[in-house]
């Protein structure tokens, strides 16, 4: 383990993390007697309060095509439960079941490295052996930066599924893993971005996380958990009130959604009355796939979930104003250059952003042969079996 890494971390540790050790002890010892149970379940999931990302799409595919032992882990409070219920069985997220189960099971399968009963005691009972759980990792999405916390020594990875050829490479080349734990299959929910209907005119805007807000290992002072003064509530507030877009919305009749990431939606109220041109999206309401399945085009920071608007030829604004600070508090620069890439432009100003917009209108929002060349390169496995291809890799361990 990374000792540095580790003490780092501490600081993110709550009460609860730790009061989670009680229901742990019950459910370790309870499956040593009833554990066989559940010895051949896959049991699957995301983050407590969602189905909607490869966890659900994997589940799904179990489900419909296979008759393996499955379950799913959500809380019931999730809009997603209903949904999810009518696939096959559920577990409540967090509860001694799910403690059990994690305890005794064939596979925990996640597109969450930390979809378990807890993350942190969980991180803390796997990298000391002291349980033993085959974790698969289905990814949140596509990897393109250096995250240290996905390196071997921080996490316990059986099976690290992979996306694309470049993402690939950079993992085994520098995360420590060995060469059968990597595996390139690519993502689940890929096999529903083959299907999709776009509607005219529909632009979605999607800011990424920040760790600086509510993670203390990230904070260099306490500024930086201050979301009402911060650059990113001013710079995203200054794009979506801009009179300009105002003007862009009239003239075009476009459609603009607001849907920062689930980290970022508690604060989701700072944007509320801002102006009534641009629909403020809250993930209660909206689905995120059925988002950029419908939209033309998305305006995004950091966020790798632009490889899904690319993976189906639409095109993409990178809005970067706080790349520095973003470099030096959450991610190092993994192998994408923002820079420099056809599938979208690089942008540090609001005035940039509506230009580049303004432009891909006026083309019909049609992507360049660059765009399709880079494309070809990157998604080599460009197909609806990517389920199945991580099904297979599965099943070969299958007593």
């Amino acid at each position: 383990m990374d000792f540095q890494y580790f003490k780092k971390k501490i600081a993110d540790v709550k009460i609860k993390d730790i009061l989670t050790i009680f229901p742990f002890m019950g459910a370790f010892v309870l499956s040593k007697v009833i554990g066989k149970k559940y010895r051949n379940y896959w049991l699957v999931c995301e983050d407590a309060m969602e189905a909607r990302d490869n966890g659900y799409w994997f589940f799904k595919y179990l489900c419909e095509n296979t008759d393996v032992q499955c379950c799913y882990a959500i809380k019931s409070t999730s809009p997603d439960y209903h949904k999810v219920e009518e696939l096959g069985p559920l577990i409540e997220y967090g509860s001694f079941k799910h403690w059990l189960v994690y305890l005794s099971c064939k596979y925990n399968i996640s597109s969450q490295k930390g979809g378990k009963p807890n993350a942190a005691l969980c991180a803390f009972l796997e990298l000391n052996n002291i349980v033993k759980v085959k974790n698969v990792f289905l990814q949140h999405g596509v990897i393109i930066n250096d995250t240290k916390w996905l390196y071997a020594e921080n996490s316990k990875i059986d099976y690290f599924i992979t996306s694309t050829s470049q993402e690939t490479s950079f993992i085994r080349k520098l995360f420590g893993y060995k060469e059968n734990v990597i595996q390139y299959t690519g993502l689940p929910r890929f096999d529903n971005l083959h299907d999709f209907k776009t509607v005219h005119n529909r632009i979605l805007i999607m800011p990424s996380w920040r760790a600086w807000f509510y993670e203390k290992s990230a904070q260099i002072d306490e500024s930086d958990a201050d979301f009402a003064h911060s650059d990113y509530l001013r710079y995203w507030k200054e794009l979506i009130s801009s009179s300009v877009l105002n003007q862009i919305i009239h003239d075009k009749g476009l459609e603009v959604i607001f849907y920062p990431h689930r980290n970022m939606q508690p604060f989701l109220h700072y944007f509320d009355g801002i102006t009534d041109d641009v629909t403020i999206a809250s993930c209660e309401e909206y689905d995120v796939q059925e988002l950029l399945k419908s939209s033309e085009l998305l305006i995004t920071d950091y966020s790798s979930v632009f490889f899904d608007m690319v993976y189906m030829k639409k095109p993409v604004v990178f809005f970067q104003f706080d790349e520095e600070k973003f470099r030096k508090q959450q991610y190092q620069k993994g192998y994408f250059d923002y820079h420099n890439t056809a599938f979208g432009d690089y942008c540090t100003s609001a005035e940039e952003v509506l230009s580049s917009l303004s432009k891909h209108i006026d083309d019909s929002y049609a992507v360049t042969e660059e765009f399709l060349l880079e494309h070809s390169q990157v998604f080599e496995k460009y197909d609806t079996h990517n389920s199945r291809r991580i099904y297979e890799v599965l099943s070969v361990n299958l007593p």
